[in-house]
């Protein structure tokens, strides 16, 4: 299994209307990208991974569970009308911090939270493995980020990879520090590969090969 949470500090809003006229933000198609690279096979999905979309501003944790996933499809008319019904679903809810998930479609759920620090509380409640935060551009020259290997988790229980998905100016981002502090998260980098989603989609194949 293969958990992916990735740090999204906005995201352009849009509509059926829009992605009907061809017009999908180009954040929201790279988003896509990223949705595919983390399920669509040839002709299935992995069912073995989850991916997590934590959207900072409004601070919204949309999960996509692998397992229970239905509608979604390679193209991304199917990714965007999904993601677009489950964040107008996130806006008719309150807080959900103590909340069970809530259902938008069969295999995507979400939740609220009160702050960062509560979504952090929240991650911790989540893993039982290590954590590897993609830092590429770190803030300083005592910070130690290590190019990712994969034999860095050979024998290694893994429970996520956590990638922001803005850019380097904004890696200083209050959440990555609280995530820094949290035990058993390695800063790792993937510099090489620019692309969020091509990210992904290395990890998946290194899997594929284990």
């Amino acid at each position: 299994m293969v958990n992916f949470i990735l740090l999204i500090e906005n995201i352009s809003k849009y509509s059926k209307r829009d992605i009907d006229l061809g017009k999908t933000p180009f954040d929201v198609y790279r988003l896509c990208n990223c949705i595919r690279e983390t399920f669509c096979l040839s002709y299935s999905i992995r069912k073995e991974n989850n991916l997590y979309l934590y959207f900072q501003k409004e601070h919204v944790l949309i999960k996509f569970e692998g397992t229970k996933l239905r509608y979604l499809g390679p193209d991304e008319r199917s990714q965007t009308l999904l993601l677009e019904k489950a964040l107008s679903n996130t806006k008719k809810e309150s807080f959900l911090e103590n909340e069970q998930w809530k259902k938008s479609t069969p295999g995507i759920f979400f939740r609220k939270f009160f702050d960062d620090s509560s979504f952090i509380t929240f991650y911790k409640s989540l893993r039982k493995g290590k954590t590897f935060l993609m830092i590429d551009h770190p803030q300083n020259v005592e910070e130690k980020v290590e190019d990712f290997n994969f034999e860095f988790i050979e024998n290694m229980e893994v429970d996520f990879f956590i990638i922001p998905f803005y850019s380097k100016s904004r890696d200083k981002h209050k959440i990555i520090e609280l995530f820094k502090e949290v035990k058993n998260i390695k800063p790792i980098s993937l510099s090489k590969i620019k692309e969020v989603e091509n990210k992904i989609l290395y990890i998946n194949f290194r899997k594929d090969q284990q």
